[in-house]
């Protein structure tokens, strides 16, 4: 009588290849039976039709839920390059009111991390990048501003 083993050691690869590939094909079966009596593998995701929550629930916030979520802080520049009034609340500022002279910045002040990505001339470095560098210089916080092209460096 032939063994399984006795095949293994007559074979080019080593026996612990053989076992190794045939648990591999073993674990691939169970997956294989586990997902076809689940739904046929589709994760049971159902869609959705319009209306039933998947469009339209979007919406502006209300001033309300402004003032809830963001901090209002003065900006003051010149204030704060000369060491006076400096903001107390460290974060990041995603929006302004006010006009010039008399603008306060919404500070998000949560933890938080942010990727600003959008087309050349839009406002990225005068309207996010500098207002944000100087809060974070006037309220004590780290940042890392990476500039691959080196414009706003040289301006």
């Amino acid at each position: 009588m032939i063994s399984v083993f006795d095949v293994l050691q007559d074979t080019t690869l080593p026996p612990q290849i053989w076992i190794l590939i045939g648990l591999g094909g073993g674990l691939l079966l169970l997956i294989w039976f586990a997902t076809s009596k689940s739904g046929g593998g589709s994760l049971n995701i159902k869609s959705k039709v319009v209306g039933d929550g998947q469009h339209g629930t979007a919406r502006w916030a209300s001033p309300k839920e402004i003032s809830q979520t963001y901090t209002r802080v003065l900006f003051k520049v010149p204030e704060w390059r000369q060491g006076k009034e400096l903001p107390k609340v460290q974060g990041l500022i995603l929006g302004s009111t006010g006009k010039k002279g008399k603008v306060t910045a919404l500070i998000d002040s949560d933890d938080i991390h942010c990727l600003m990505i959008g087309a050349s001339g839009v406002g990225k470095t005068a309207f996010f990048l500098y207002p944000n560098l100087e809060y974070a210089c006037a309220s004590g916080m780290s940042f890392l501003a990476l500039d691959t092209k080196g414009g706003a460096t040289r301006s």
